[in-house]
């Protein structure tokens, strides 16, 4: 249960933070 828990954490801060560094990619393309 608790491993469950941990991947579902972890798929969580993983589909928050790649848009956040994509779009960071972006503003360094547009610079």
């Amino acid at each position: 249960m608790l491993i469950l828990t941990n991947y579902f954490c972890f798929l969580l801060a993983t589909s928050t933070i790649t848009p956040a560094l994509f779009i960071g990619l972006n503003k360094i393309r547009l610079i």
